[in-house]
C-alpha cells in the first residue's frame, strides 16, 4: 500500500486534554482526522486509542531505548524529534516536524506484535503502545508523533538478570508486564488497531502479515 497520513486527537475538551496531557496522555480517548489521500466521508471514527506494538532494548543505563536510534525513553510518553543526520547536507536542512513521509521519521510501531525481537536480541524486550497525533501509515507499520508505553512483555526463557531489568523499567514507567507471547491478546485492554479500510487490501504475505490481518479480524468483531 501506499503511505498515507491520518491525525488522530483526543475527543476530550480542551481543558480535559490538557489536564490527559499533563498525566502522560493517559485514558484519552481519539477521533479521526483523514489526511487529503483519504475521502473524510469514508474515513471510520476512532473511540478508543490507537495500539501498536514495538522494540526497546534495555542498556546499562537501566532505561529503554530506541533499538536503533540513541534515543531514550525516560517517561511513559514520548514525542517525537527528527533525528535522521545521515549526511552532511542533513544538518542544514530547514528542521521539520515528525513524522515525515519523505524523511520517514517518526516513533515506529507495528499492526502485530514483535516477540521474536526479545528472543534474539538479549537486550531486547518488546511491548505494546498507544499512539495519536500525526501518523504515517504503510504497509510495514505506523510512524507516530506521540507514542505512550502500556505493558512490556516478559519473556519466560529469560535470564534472571534480563527479567529483573524489564520488571524495574515497568515498575519506573508505571506499566504492565505481561507474558511475551501475550502481547496481541493483551493489546485489547489499551486500544484498537488502526480500522482495516486504513490499511493494505493485498493478500497477507508471510507470518506478521498473516498475523496482522488475524490481530485486526479479531478485535474489530
Amino acid at each position: 500500500m501506499d503511505s498515507i497520513t491520518i491525525r488522530v486527537e483526543p475527543l476530550e475538551a480542551r481543558a480535559e486534554r490538557l489536564a490527559v496531557e499533563a498525566r502522560d496522555g493517559a485514558g484519552a480517548r481519539v477521533g479521526l482526522i483523514a489526511g487529503p489521500e483519504i475521502v473524510a466521508t469514508d474515513a471510520p471514527d476512532l473511540i478508543e486509542p490507537v495500539v501498536g506494538f514495538r522494540n526497546w532494548r534495555i542498556y546499562d543505563s537501566g532505561r529503554l531505548s530506541s533499538p536503533h536510534l540513541p534515543v531514550p525513553w525516560s517517561r511513559r510518553v514520548l514525542h517525537a524529534e527528527c533525528r535522521r543526520f545521515e549526511r552532511v547536507e542533513d544538518l542544514l536542512e530547514e528542521p521539520h516536524s515528525a513524522p515525515n513521509a519523505e524523511c520517514g521519521c517518526g516513533i515506529s510501531a507495528y499492526y502485530a506484535p514483535t516477540a521474536d525481537f526479545s528472543r534474539v536480541d538479549f537486550r531486547g524486550v518488546s511491548g505494546i503502545v498507544t499512539v495519536w497525533g500525526t501518523i504515517e501509515v504503510d504497509r510495514d507499520g505506523m510512524h507516530a508523533e506521540h507514542a505512550r508505553v502500556e505493558a512490556l512483555g516478559l519473556y519466560a526463557r529469560w535470564s534472571p538478570r534480563q527479567k529483573d531489568a524489564v520488571s524495574d523499567v515497568a515498575a519506573d514507567l508505571g506499566v504492565d508486564l505481561v507474558g511475551l507471547d501475550e502481547l496481541g491478546p493483551a493489546a485489547v485492554r489499551y486500544g484498537s488497531p488502526l480500522p482495516a479500510s486504513l490499511l493494505a487490501d493485498e493478500r497477507p504475505e508471510g507470518i506478521r502479515d498473516r498475523f496482522a490481518a488475524l490481530f485486526r479480524e479479531r478485535i474489530g468483531d
